[in-house]
């Protein structure tokens, strides 16, 4: 009989030990999930602003090719407008 309790205590202690080492390392990984997360998000959002300023550079790019940059400064400082009436001249 003395022997059959000293078993099932030294199973119990063994399985209270187990119990509170898997609920620290629970604690453990749901802390290091959280901070992947937390890190995951940063990199999105970094990811989100890359491609809002690359988005910008391939308008602005765009607009160069475009020549609407050229015709712009053309209008303005140089005061190239295109003619308002034309006139036919007979020969």
């Amino acid at each position: 009989m003395l022997r059959l309790i000293k078993t099932s205590w030294l199973i119990n202690s063994v399985l209270i030990i187990f119990l509170v080492l898997l609920s620290l390392m629970t604690i453990d990984w749901h802390h290091e999930m959280y901070r992947l997360y937390s890190v995951e998000k940063q990199a999105l959002d970094n990811q989100k602003i890359i491609n809002a300023i690359n988005r910008q550079l391939k308008v602005e790019y765009s607009e160069l090719l475009s020549g609407m940059d050229i015709y712009n400064k053309s209008k303005e400082i140089l005061l190239m407008n295109s003619p308002t009436k034309t006139e036919k001249l007979a020969l």
